[in-house]
Parts: structure tokens; C-alpha cells; sequence
């Protein structure tokens, strides 16, 4: 038993050296590089200052003279590959372009006027007979408010022609469609005092208005008995047989809560459908602005009406997100100045910082000008992102300055000695790159395969643009910043350190290090008297490691919860009054959503019965799913299929006028072939949620599934389903793929399991805290308005996590400065009317994720480090008592030191015991 205890100790041990071997070699790489690094720049320091700042300046002013900015919707998150656009374009190849259809039929969101319009009430009473739209003078304010749309005019583009709408569906074809126009028609103010329900689910006139009841009148109209009105007059059978097919029932509409109309303009060119946008803007500004009624409300919706009350919106608020920065930087500057005295402080470094932070952006969005790559509004999110990441970086390097220059100070005895740089400038670059290296390559490694493997079209965009973002800071940070540090360093050198470059005595350095020595005896006598028993100590650290798992666990159980959404009214302004009065309405008032259509693309024997079962069973299994309505429309129920194959009248009169564009048939001598037809069922509204993807995802599973070959289903809202599904996994997959990505490229590039997988932990916790932060207090979901900040806010603070699991000794101020100035800068921001959806969601992340940083750096990371700690005492101990008792010979483990000059590295100063990793400072060398 003890030769195997020997063996498998002995094989421990080799693993042990073998892995000790490669870190100190990997420590031998990173000092060699920092010294050729700090000599490079310590000759050459006002050299690269000056090519990197006319470098950037220079694509500075090609970004000002070349930019090119354009707007960005939720169009831009469409996966153009998907298998919904194929489809689309499949049903542009059968039924060709969709202008002159009903909105039931379109592929795309075309220009349009959506309105809901109920009576006006002096007072908040609301009472059927109040409310009821069914009033001669309601439907003759009707008649006026149409007339009046319709009377909107705009100029083109050259102002020398104004369009009305009557104009505008000339010049396109007349490709206009007023759906709901049945309620401008002379039959319905001759039917409303005895409305009966259409018996085939539409009316229609002899003029060819048309509407269904669900959409004109919305979902809450009544219906009332009332016995059939007998005329004066004897009709002769064959009219009572009609009336009695056409009514069906005794049953009327008496009561109507409102009234829709959708003046749509389905263009088919980019010119006609910019004048479209055109002409619905100007009338939804003049029904707000300009239309008086004291009989009737509106609530006009447009096809852009959201969009641009979102970016107006926004636009008016980004200065009050300049102030947050303006105030983060200041607040920022002033806590790293104040560290230290005159000749430990930093000078102008802070300042030197924020300058590269312009730089760097300016040289980053200048060279994507230059190739003229057009720039979309949300790439100013990577701004916020990489400002905060470079504020960290050199809060980190005036942290490490000030650490080395104080303990290179306290060894000065001579007052004639000078500092040396040399010894300084490497330690520094030392104990701060390697980390902004293997952050910077992290970064790129994860957002570069996510713009290659995204099918969703923004990604590549906004992923390729952080990439090339945070390569140009870092070179901006290693060349211009850090010029500024050795320029600053050798100012201390040259004893004019103070801000305002005044000499200081040789003997000030001494004279300072008395004070330090006795705020250092100070400092350790509160820290004596603050000292915790180490059992009560060690309850405490378990407690918060505890926690701290069970947190994990949580978050990454509420984080796989957030919900997908297409709208939401909080995406709104709280001044836009009447667009969300229309959504609400829409979600209140109707159980109609965009319809679902079927499209059989190949020629198919429709007189077979197994055929007709299979397209009315389809639609039974879509009339079935939760998401869906009863509305079912399908033209064998409408068509005599034996008159339109065999029939020798034109087309047009073998099929009725609703069924015109859902079939296509090819016209032979003696016999027709129907070669595509199509037929539909309706979601209920358009959430957008998972239960809405859900069901997109049955209507694929129900086609396959059916027996007639090559049917396959579409709607409106499918590209927008498609992409939301796609970005919440991408949304998952991106956090995976940070923190695997963080844990190989650390675990390489330093040799360390044990702080490789401190920094996973803790980037997990941080991004899967965030994340059910927000879920839980703001219900959050991921939709295209804060897809992209939710894309790029999970590297906000991976320098801090990586830099402190490998500087756990050091102090923690250089990190919470700059925490602590982003959670001031955000909380001043609640004092603005901040109106705009992505700022919230900008504010709450920053300061969540600030909060769990500042906690996960001061409280868990040293509550696991003691308990590690104090397992490794524990183990020595044991394994000392074990070696007495038992009197077992075993190898002796070789004993090494590795003396780092000047501590750079403060977790590879010394090492003892190498062999075995549990022994001595928890801080590994990287």
C-alpha cells in the first residue's frame, strides 16, 4: 500500500514540476517582453507619442469629412439566409410582387395609416350608449375625417408636384387599398339600424368596399335578437329565399365600441414607396396636430410612427447621456489624482487617458469611413463600451504606477539618488499588458467567430466594428498612452512631478517617507484592532462562498428565462399618447394578428378528397394552437373547382374576386390547371414572445408533416419571429462562449487552473447577474431595440476580472474608483426625464453590473482565496503530521525561487515548494 502511495505520488510531483516549468517559463516570456517593450518606449517616448497622435488625429478629420451614418431598424436584424425569406422570395416567384393585394396577403410591412377611432366622452362615465359608433352623426364625422385624409397633400422630392392619396394610387398603379372602407359606403349607413353579421365572415358592396366585422368594429361588438323586419310589400319567393340565405338568423349588430380604418399604399419601387412614407407621415402629424373633432378620438398608427418617435426620442436624449460621461470622467480624473502626493501622483495621466479614448475612436470609425463603409446609429453603443473598458485600463496602470513608485520611494535612502526608470517602466508594463492582451484577444477571438457564424445581418457590423474598436485602443493605449507614462515618469525622475512642474527638494522623497511610514504603522494597528478570529472568519467567508454558488445557479435559471418580444409599450416615450393608445388597443380590443398563409407551390390534383381533408385538416391544426383565432380562410369554400379547370369562360368569372389572387391557374384549350394556390389562418396578436415562435415553429412542423408535397407556411411577422428566436440564443451562446474562451485563453497564456477558473466563475456570475437584474426589475426582454447593448455590455469589465484574479494581493482601489464613478455618473442620470427605452436598459446594466463587480472584487473573490488558503494550511499541516507519525520516505520535492525584480508580477515574486501548487501565496504566477 505504501509503494503505491509512492508511485502515484511520485507521478503527482512530476505533473506538478512539469506544470511549474511552463509558467515560469511563460514568466520569463511576458518579462522579457516588457523589458524590450519598456526600453523601446523609454528611447523612442516622444517619438511615438507624436506619429500615434497625428495618426489619429489624422483619421480623426477622415471620419468627420468621409462619415456616412444611416438609420437602423429592426429590418436590419432579419436573417436574409433564414428560411423564411427563401420562402418569401418563393412566394414572389408564384404570385409575383403583392402590391394590389389586401393586407392578408402581403410578404412585407408596406406604408400605410392604421386607425382606431372611438367617441370622444366629456367625462369618465362609459356606457354602451355613450360609446356605441352606430350614430348617423358619428358616421357622418366618419365621412369627414376620410375626406380630409384623403385631402393630405406632400411635395416630391423636386417640390414642383403634390401628391394627395387619390393621386398617389394613380402614380402607383392604383395600388392603394382602404381596408375597412365598407364603413364609408352608402350600404352600411342604409344597414345600421339593422346590421346583421355576414354569413361568409365579410361584407361587401356592389362598388367593391369591403371589411370584416373583427377588424372594422373589433371584438367586443354585440349582437341582438330582433325579429326580422317584414315589409309593406309582398316579395315575391325567390327574394325570401335569398334574404334567408344572405341573413342566416334573426341576429343584428347593435352595439360597436369602434371603428379602424388602414389607408394602405403598396408600392412597388423605392421612389413611389419613399413618397408613400412621405404622405403617412404628414397625415399622422396633421391628426395630431391639426384635426379637431368633438364627437370622435384617434389613435393613428403608421408603418414608421414607432420608429421614429423612438429615434426622435432618442436623439433629444443622447446629450444627457454625454452629461453621465462627461461626469463619469470627471468624478473619475479627480479619484485618480488625488492618490498619493506630489511625487507618487500621476499628473496628467488620467487626462492623457481620456484623450486616447477620442483617439482611438476617432481612428477607428475614420479608417472604416475611409473605405466608405456606412456607419449605423447603434455603433455609438461600442463607444460607451470602450470608453469604460479604457477608463479601467489606465485606472489600472496609474494603480500600478502608484503601487511601484511608492515602494521604489521607500527604498530610497540616498537623497542624492535618482529613480530609475528602468527598473519602473518594466514593472509597470509588466503587472498591467499581458492581462489588456489577453482581455483584447479574448474580445476579438469571441466577437470575430460570431460575425463569421451569425446568420442575423447586424451582427457581422456591429461584431467586426467592437473587434476592430478595441485592436485600434489597445494599440492607441500601447503606443500614445503609454508615451504619456514614460513622459510622466520621467518628470518624477527629473523631480518636477507636481501638476505644475515646479522643482522638489532632493530630500522631499525622504522627508515623505517618514509621513508614509507612519501612516503605514497607522494602517496596520486598525487593521490589527479589526482583525476577526479565524474560526468566526472562516464561518463568514463560507457563508458568502455559499451564496455566492447559489446566486450562480439562480441567475443562470432566471437568465434562460427571459422571454423574447417584438413590441412592448415600454419601448415608447411616455409623451407618444396616441401610439400607445393604438397598441393597447390593438392588444384590448381585437383578437387579430397577421395571418398565416399556406402556399401549395406545384400543381396538385385539388379535386381529390385526401386533398381537401389534408389543407382543411392543416388549417384545423392551426385554428387549434393557442396563439391563433378562429379565422380560417380557404377558397374551396368559395370556388367550384370543376369550373375553373373545365370551364370556358375567362378567368375572371371562373373565380370570385376574393379568391383572385390566392390561386394561379394556367389556362390550357379544353382544360385548366390550377398550378399554386394558397389559403390562410390568423395569429391573435403580435407579441412576439416565445409562445408566438413557438407556435411559427408547429406551422413548419404541421406542413412537413402533411401529405401534400412541397406546402410550406408564411407570414408577415415570420422574419421577425425567425430573428428573435435566433438572437436569444445567440445571446446564450455568447456568454458560453466568453467564458470558455476566457478560461483556454488565460489558462495558456498564464499556466494558472485555479485563477483560470476564479475568473469564469466570476464572469458568470457577473453576466448572468446582470442579466436577471434586469429580467427581474425590468422585465426584461430581448427584442431588436436592446439587442445590440445586450450584444457588446458582457466584456464591460473582463479586464477588471482577469487583472484582479491574478493581482489578488494588491490593492482594490484602482478597480473601485472607476466603479464607484460609474455608479455615481448613472444615478445622477435618474434626476432627467429620461424617456427613452435603450438609455433605461443602458443605466440599470451599468449600474447592476457595477454593483456585482464591486462585490464579486471586494467580498467573494477574497472570502475564496482565504478559504483556499486556509485548505492549503490545513493540507500542510496534515501531511506534516502524516510524514512524523508514519515515518513514510517520500520524494523530496525540489525547493525554487524565483526572484522578480521590483515585484512587476505580484503574484510571481517568489515561490517556494513549486512542485506543489497548493503551497504558499495563492497568487500563482502567470
Amino acid at each position: 500500500m505504501a509503494t503505491l502511495n509512492n508511485s502515484s505520488m511520485k507521478q503527482t510531483n512530476r505533473i506538478k514540476t512539469r506544470m511549474n516549468s511552463i509558467r515560469q517559463m511563460s514568466n520569463s516570456k511576458w518579462k522579457q517582453f516588457s523589458h524590450i517593450y519598456s526600453k523601446f518606449l523609454i528611447r523612442f517616448s516622444w517619438s511615438i507619442f507624436s506619429i500615434s497622435l497625428l495618426i489619429t488625429v489624422g483619421l480623426l478629420v477622415c471620419f468627420f469629412l468621409l462619415m456616412e451614418i444611416r438609420a437602423f431598424d429592426q429590418n436590419d436584424f432579419i436573417m436574409q439566409n433564414g428560411l423564411t425569406m427563401k420562402n418569401a422570395i418563393r412566394l414572389r416567384k408564384i404570385f409575383g410582387n403583392d402590391t394590389e393585394l389586401r393586407i392578408h396577403q402581403q410578404l412585407n410591412l408596406y406604408p400605410a395609416l392604421d386607425i382606431i377611432i372611438k367617441r370622444k366622452l366629456g367625462d369618465n362615465a362609459r356606457s354602451d350608449n355613450l360609446t356605441n359608433m352606430l350614430n348617423e352623426t358619428i358616421i357622418e364625422e366618419m365621412l369627414n375625417l376620410d375626406k380630409q385624409i384623403q385631402s393630405v397633400q406632400i411635395n416630391d422630392k423636386n417640390k414642383s408636384v403634390k401628391y394627395n392619396y387619390s393621386s398617389l394610387c394613380t402614380k402607383i398603379n392604383h395600388a392603394c387599398i382602404i381596408d375597412g372602407n365598407y364603413i364609408l359606403s352608402d350600404k352600411f349607413r342604409e344597414d345600421m339600424s339593422n346590421l346583421i353579421p355576414p354569413n361568409n365572415g365579410y361584407y361587401v358592396d356592389a362598388l367593391g368596399a369591403n371589411g370584416i366585422p373583427e377588424f372594422m368594429f373589433g371584438k367586443n361588438y354585440y349582437l341582438t335578437d330582433v325579429l326580422p323586419i317584414v315589409p309593406d310589400y309582398q316579395e315575391d319567393e325567390e327574394e325570401e329565399e335569398k334574404q334567408e340565405q344572405d341573413h342566416g338568423s334573426n341576429k343584428i349588430i347593435s352595439y360597436i365600441p369602434l371603428f379602424r380604418l388602414r389607408y394602405s399604399l403598396n408600392t412597388s419601387s423605392l421612389e413611389m414607396r419613399q413618397l408613400a412614407i412621405d404622405w403617412e407621415r404628414e397625415v399622422f402629424r396633421y391628426l395630431k396636430e391639426e384635426f379637431k373633432s368633438e364627437l370622435i378620438e384617434l389613435s393613428p398608427l403608421t408603418s414608421t410612427a414607432i420608429s421614429d418617435v423612438i429615434t426622435k426620442t432618442a436623439h433629444d436624449e443622447g446629450l444627457y447621456m454625454m452629461i453621465m460621461f462627461l461626469i463619469f470622467f470627471i468624478l473619475l480624473g479627480i479619484f485618480i489624482s488625488i492618490q498619493g502626493n506630489f511625487h507618487t501622483s500621476v499628473g496628467y495621466l488620467p487626462l492623457c487617458g481620456i484623450l486616447s479614448i477620442g483617439l482611438s475612436t476617432g481612428a477607428t470609425f475614420g479608417l472604416i469611413s475611409i473605405f466608405h463603409i456606412r456607419i449605423i446609429e447603434p455603433m455609438a453603443l461600442l463607444v460607451f463600451i470602450v470608453a469604460i473598458i479604457e477608463c479601467m485600463r489606465f485606472s489600472i496602470v496609474c494603480g500600478e504606477y502608484h503601487r511601484i513608485i511608492t515602494e521604489h520611494l521607500i527604498a530610497v535612502t540616498d537623497t542624492s539618488s535618482e529613480i530609475n526608470i528602468e527598473k519602473i517602466l518594466p514593472s509597470i508594463i509588466e503587472s498591467t499588458h499581458p492581462y489588456f492582451i489577453v482581455s483584447t484577444l479574448i474580445i476579438s477571438i469571441v466577437y470575430s467567430l460570431f460575425s463569421i457564424c451569425s446568420p442575423l445581418s447586424s451582427t457581422m457590423p456591429i461584431c467586426l466594428t467592437l473587434v476592430l474598436y478595441i485592436f485600434l485602443n489597445y494599440i492607441v493605449h500601447s503606443t500614445f498612452f503609454s508615451s504619456c507614462l514614460v513622459i510622466t515618469i520621467k518628470r518624477v525622475s527629473s523631480r518636477r512631478h507636481g501638476l505644475f512642474c515646479y522643482r522638489l527638494s532632493k530630500d522631499y522623497y525622504t522627508k515623505t517617507n517618514r509621513e508614509f511610514n507612519k501612516l503605514k504603522l497607522l494602517k496596520t494597528k486598525i487593521r490589527s484592532l479589526l482583525n476577526i478570529d479565524s474560526i468566526w472568519k472562516k464561518l463568514f467567508t463560507s457563508i458568502l462562498s455559499l451564496l455566492f454558488i447559489v446566486f450562480i445557479t439562480l441567475s443562470m435559471w432566471f437568465g434562460l428565462s427571459i422571454d423574447t418580444c417584438l413590441y412592448d409599450n415600454k419601448f415608447l416615450p411616455h409623451n407618444a399618447y396616441s401610439l400607445r393608445s393604438h397598441m393597447q388597443s390593438q392588444a384590448d380590443d381585437f383578437d387579430m394578428g397577421p395571418v398565416i398563409m399556406f402556399t401549395i407551390p406545384e400543381e396538385t390534383n385539388y379535386e381529390n378528397e385526401q386533398v381537401q381533408l389534408a389543407m382543411r385538416f392543416l388549417l384545423k391544426q392551426c385554428v387549434n394552437e393557442t396563439r391563433t383565432n378562429t379565422f380560417k380562410l380557404l377558397w374551396l369554400d368559395y370556388e367550384n373547382i370543376n369550373s375553373i379547370i373545365t370551364g370556358h369562360d375567362p378567368l375572371e368569372f371562373r373565380i370570385t374576386p376574393f379568391s383572385h389572387n390566392d390561386l394561379i391557374v394556367s389556362e390550357g384549350q379544353d382544360y385548366s390547371k390550377i398550378v399554386a394556390s394558397r389559403f390562410y389562418c390568423q395569429y391573435k396578436s403580435v407579441k412576439g414572445d416565445r409562445e408566438d415562435i413557438r407556435t411559427m415553429n408547429q406551422m413548419y412542423t404541421y406542413a412537413n408533416q402533411n401529405p401534400i408535397p412541397s406546402i410550406f407556411p408564411y407570414s408577415l411577422v415570420f422574419p421577425n419571429y425567425e430573428s428573435l428566436g435566433q438572437l436569444r440564443i445567440e445571446m446564450c451562446l455568447l456568454i458560453f462562449a466568453l467564458i470558455i474562451c476566457s478560461f483556454i485563453t488565460t489558462f495558456i497564456l498564464f499556466i494558472s487552473l485555479k485563477n483560470s477558473l476564479l475568473i469564469i466563475s466570476h464572469l458568470l456570475a457577473l453576466l448572468a447577474g446582470s442579466l436577471t437584474c434586469l429580467y427581474l426589475f425590468h422585465n426584461l426582454t430581448f427584442n431588436f431595440v436592446n439587442a445590440c447593448w445586450l450584444y457588446v455590455v458582457p466584456i464591460l469589465f473582463i479586464d477588471t476580472l482577469i487583472h484582479v484574479c491574478y493581482n489578488q494581493q494588491n490593492s482594490k482601489w484602482k478597480y473601485n474608483r472607476v466603479i464607484i464613478s460609474l455608479i455615481i455618473s448613472t444615478l445622477i442620470l435618474y434626476l432627467f426625464p429620461i424617456q427613452t427605452y435603450i438609455f433605461k436598459i443602458i443605466i440599470s446594466s451599468i449600474i447592476y453590473q457595477s454593483i456585482i463587480c464591486f462585490i464579486l472584487i471586494n467580498l467573494i473573490l477574497p472570502s475564496w482565496l482565504y478559504l483556499f488558503q486556509s485548505n492549503n494550511d490545513n493540507n500542510n499541516n496534515n501531511k506534516d503530521n502524516n510524514i512524523n507519525n508514519d515515518q513514510i520516505d517520500t520524494v523530496t520535492n525540489p525547493a525554487m525561487t524565483i526572484i522578480v525584480e521590483s515585484q512587476s508580477l505580484p503574484n510571481g515574486v517568489e515561490m517556494n515548494n513549486p512542485v506543489n501548487e497548493s503551497n504558499g501565496n495563492i497568487n500563482h504566477p502567470i
